[in-house]
């Protein structure tokens, strides 16, 4: 197949695959403060990302990601073992759907999670991309820190130790 031929396919593979604008929940991303996050949650915990898949959409014009966290930790709600994070977009085969300003995730990534329960038992994460932070460790120092969507860090246990903090001060 020519590469013009391949262009076109891939171009009308794009547009079927299009939602169309009804469809579409689009919404603003507020820059939102530790203690809004805090606030806005129903469940604060930290855990690891366990799997992630992608499936198409029950409106079959889109996909949805599907991620599942095994909790270690619980800040704030009720006690789980883990927890479904459903989010629009994601990628099969040679089709990919990204929706700016959700976060992404890997398989085996250590995570702190403001999430928000949604119907069916699901959960969507709050502030979206704000909402999730990820645990690292540092190769200089082989200190353990949480990453914000920024890229800022932070020692694990500082953040940890804010995170308690401010939660007991708002109950």
């Amino acid at each position: 197949m020519s590469l013009r031929r391949r262009f076109v396919h891939r171009l009308i593979i794009f547009f079927i695959c299009l939602p169309p604008a009804g469809f579409v929940d689009a919404s603003t991303v507020q820059k939102l403060s530790f203690d809004r996050l805090i606030g806005e949650a129903d469940l604060i915990v930290r855990g690891r990302v366990e799997e992630v898949k992608s499936q198409q959409a029950p409106d079959r014009g889109s996909m949805t990601t599907i991620v599942t966290v095994s909790i270690e930790r619980h800040f704030k709600g009720s006690k789980v073992s883990s927890v479904t994070i459903e989010q629009p977009g994601g990628s099969m085969g040679d089709i990919a759907q990204g929706v700016p300003g959700l976060p992404e995730f890997s398989s085996g990534e250590d995570v702190v999670l403001f999430l928000k329960r949604q119907r069916g038992g699901t959960f969507k994460i709050v502030g979206g991309k704000q909402g999730k932070f990820t645990g690292k460790t540092q190769p200089e120092s082989n200190n353990w820190v949480v990453e914000d969507f920024a890229r800022r860090t932070e020692g694990l246990d500082s953040f940890l130790s804010r995170l308690k903090n401010m939660i007991d001060t708002q109950q």
